[in-house]
């Protein structure tokens, strides 16, 4: 099987509508060896941060373990989803794992999702890889995904915000409880230091429902004080307070990750570090590197490209939106930048663009035949009720591209947000990867 053909095969599982049950899904993982998993796994849930957690623990674990990790969805190629010590997983390795799932089914009357096939590769690719442990992002929700299904030893949870409100509600103390779905019984559960600060409420609900299930609640002990940062080379610096048992902590670290967030995402990844030394899972003292070096497509991701700059941010909801807002005045300071914004149905664009009004100059709105896009016309209507400027709006994408590119080597800023769907496409027509097919990107 090439990669290609993995990729049809897996997009011919998408059904009409979701299916919320695990027991399927669960005899289907058993049949292939997958529970118990042949490894300890870790789920990472919430709603923004879960990829930055996950690759920060990666380079601080990868020293003493062989690491899979399963993110998603994927910016330019469906191979992104699955990293083997920080490294994306390889064509062949993909297609290899893709073939033993079809197989297995092909020899039962089993059926699954596309998001639960691209879970159980993950798991065949980490088994043939002989991996030590799993980081498993949870997708939608949290109760019902399919990550939900593994035996874990640690959960985290990131991140409270509204998002996917179609199936989980605009309630924020609705949305805690399907993401605190993921909290098993015994078993520890770190809260990133973000929900008590924006929303105590939401924390206290997390810490009620961890309680009935006799998981004890982990806080990072670390506070990451930002220094500063820039984009010539792209760094951030941070001052670490406090300690960590089992861990050699450095008094100042530094990533090559932007985003003023990522100081909580990295206080989750030191403190799920330090619980697995705790757990036995790794032999402490682990030493923890002063400067930590990752790829995450689309975190703030920042190209400067004759005088100007392009950014790529997967900012798809209100919260991300404000972060990204947050980071464009910190590091462009003054830019007027111009916006690339999609979306899929479902959205509110008006809300969604409220954190960058008085801060973008004008927006492109754009439309790709992504997994349940907006059509482009009510993409356009949002952002008029929004009160921001459309440009380029009677021009075809391809034009849009092109005039983008002008105005960046000219010195413009362009920010691409708005669905992760979209930025692997986009950045493709503006000269900056690869791109699988829009279809196959779900």
């Amino acid at each position: 099987m090439k990669l290609s053909d993995a990729e049809k095969f897996l997009l011919s599982l998408q059904p009409g509508k979701i299916d919320l049950g695990l027991s399927r899904l669960r005899r289907v993982l058993s049949g292939l060896g997958l529970i118990p998993p042949p490894f300890p796994v870790v789920l990472v849930g919430g709603t923004n941060g879960k990829g930055s957690v996950i690759v920060f623990a990666e380079a601080l674990l990868r020293s003493q373990l062989r690491v899979g990790a399963f993110v998603k969805p994927h910016v330019y190629r469906i191979t992104e989803r699955v990293r083997i010590d920080g490294q994306q997983l390889s064509d062949d390795g993909f297609a290899d794992a893709t073939g033993r799932l079809k197989k297995h089914l092909d020899g039962s009357d089993a059926k699954v999702t596309f998001f639960e096939a691209t879970l159980i590769v993950a798991l065949l690719a980490m088994q043939s890889a002989a991996v030590e442990l799993a980081l498993i992002e949870v997708g939608l929700g949290g109760r019902f995904d399919a990550a939900n299904a593994l035996p874990r030893v640690l959960t985290a949870i990131t991140s409270i915000s509204r998002d996917h409100e179609q199936y989980l509600g605009s309630s924020l103390a609705g949305i805690a409880v399907e993401k605190a779905g993921i909290m098993a019984e015994g078993v520890p559960v770190i809260l990133s230091r973000s929900i008590r600060s924006r929303d105590p409420d939401c924390c206290g609900i997390l810490r009620k429902l961890a309680a009935l299930k006799h998981a004890p609640v982990i806080e990072p002990e670390v506070e990451l004080k930002r220094l500063g940062g820039g984009l010539r080379p792209v760094h951030q610096d941070f001052a670490v307070e406090g300690s960590l048992r089992k861990l050699d902590l450095p008094r100042q670290m530094r990533v090559n990750q932007l985003g003023l967030y990522q100081s909580r995402n990295l206080e989750v990844s030191l403190s799920l570090a330090s619980l697995l030394a705790e757990l036995g899972h790794i032999e402490p003292p682990l030493a923890v590197p002063s400067t930590i070096n990752t790829t995450m497509p689309a975190r703030f991701e920042v190209h400067h490209i004759g005088a100007g700059w392009i950014v790529l941010d997967a900012a798809h909801n209100v919260e991300g939106m404000r972060m990204l807002a947050e980071a464009l005045r910190e590091y462009f300071p003054g830019a007027s930048p111009t916006l690339v914004f999609g979306c899929q149905q479902g959205k509110d664009v008006p809300l969604m663009l409220a954190p960058l009004k008085g801060l973008v100059k004008r927006v492109v709105a754009i439309g790709l035949p992504v997994l349940h896009p907006m059509p482009l016309g009510e993409v356009q209507d949002g952002v008029r009720e929004a009160g921001l400027e459309l440009y380029l709006s009677g021009e075809s994408y391809s034009r849009q591209m092109s005039h983008l590119l002008d105005d960046v080597e000219s010195g413009g800023t362009v920010v691409v947000a708005g669905s992760i769907y979209y930025l692997g496409f986009t950045a493709e027509a503006l000269g900056l990867g690869s791109a699988s097919h829009p279809e196959l990107n779900q």
